[in-house]
């Protein structure tokens, strides 16, 4: 869930003096305070950032890209899609400005790596809405894009993030499906790798995918190296306690999943305007750990404060199986006692 979708994520930035989008000094550090608004779950002040880059090419291209980037952010977080409409609106506006730029200016790595963040995004959200042909058509779109990106400019290690991405999870999710893909997850880990050490603006969303791609290897130790840092270097946001609660959950190590789920769910609540998708999420994990441990009064708690939610019909549709797994492990603590 929260893996492909933080694995994806990425960042943008504004147009510099000349035929290229690389960005100015004064404009990288707006850009960078705008990333770890995002990862501190700051989205308002984010907003307010983004604004604030004062994008100057015709059609706002950057500053689309940028606003987009963060609605993404906010909806994923939060697991609520209301803002998709204006998600999409932004992304093809930021879409069609920057193909008429990379036509005008066509030696501008920096120009295609947009373009092809653009793509990435589409391709993500429709691999969400479960549009797998579509979702597989944008990433091409995207992967061709960051490809003419490190033709025109070698170093420019933030179309890694992208690219790296593109390779792993096709390779592993969408060849399920399109089995006449080529197995490239070693070329993905290896791009991953090199946009998180070397990129401009984009480390950190390479190496939480990074991580993510790491987890879904068993590399626990790899993965939690990358979450540890990357946890004291953004205020602890819920983007690297997810990541942190699922290298746990992963590798059996009940306490600490406990401890991090309930981290989330305490992050969660003072968020506030939850449909309650995540928290159910996070009380079903914590409680099965705390089952786990025999703590038996804890887990009930926790899987009678999921029967207690309210939420919205489709949540309640799409957690079907964790309500009725919830009340067998109530049932399983009644009969011990519990």
């Amino acid at each position: 869930m929260k893996k492909l979708l933080i694995a994806l994520i990425l960042v943008v930035c504004s147009t510099s003096s000349g035929a290229t989008l690389k960005p100015t000094g004064p404009e990288l550090s707006t850009i960078l305070k705008t990333v770890n608004y995002i990862f501190a779950d700051s989205f308002s002040e984010a907003m307010v950032s983004a604004v604030a880059i004062g994008d100057t090419t015709p059609g706002l291209p950057i500053y689309h890209l940028l606003y987009a980037s963060i609605l993404h952010a906010q909806m994923m977080d939060g697991e609520d899609y209301s803002h998709e409409k204006e998600f999409m609106g932004n992304i093809d506006q930021a879409s069609d400005a920057l193909e008429k730029w990379v036509d005008k200016n066509p030696k501008d790595g920096w120009g295609y790596f947009f373009w092809g963040s653009a793509y990435g995004y589409k391709a993500v959200w429709q691999a969400q809405k479960g549009s797998l042909f579509k979702s597989l058509l944008s990433g091409l779109k995207a992967k061709s894009r960051f490809s003419d990106a490190l033709k025109l400019d070698p170093i420019l290690y933030d179309s890694y993030t992208g690219m790296g991405s593109y390779h792993y999870w096709s390779s592993v999710k969408l060849k399920k499906v399109f089995p006449f893909l080529s197995d490239n997850r070693d070329d993905g880990l290896r791009e991953l790798k090199l946009a998180a050490d070397s990129s401009l603006i984009s480390n950190k969303a390479a190496a939480i995918a990074y991580a993510w791609a790491l987890l879904n290897e068993r590399k626990y130790s790899d993965a939690l190296k990358i979450a540890n840092h990357l946890n004291e270097t953004t205020e602890g946001g819920r983007t690297t306690v997810w990541l942190l609660a699922g290298i746990y959950w992963a590798n059996g190590n009940l306490k600490k999943s406990s401890d991090y789920y309930g981290q989330l769910i305490e992050s969660l609540e003072r968020a506030g305007n939850q449909n309650d998708y995540n928290l159910i999420y996070c009380r079903y994990r914590k409680g099965v750990a705390d089952y786990g441990m025999r703590d038996f009064k804890a887990a009930k708690a926790e899987f009678e404060a999921i029967l207690a939610y309210n939420p919205p019909k489709e949540i309640r549709e799409r957690h079907k199986k964790t309500y009725q797994r919830s009340r067998e492990y109530i049932e399983k603590i009644k009969k011990q006692g519990g």
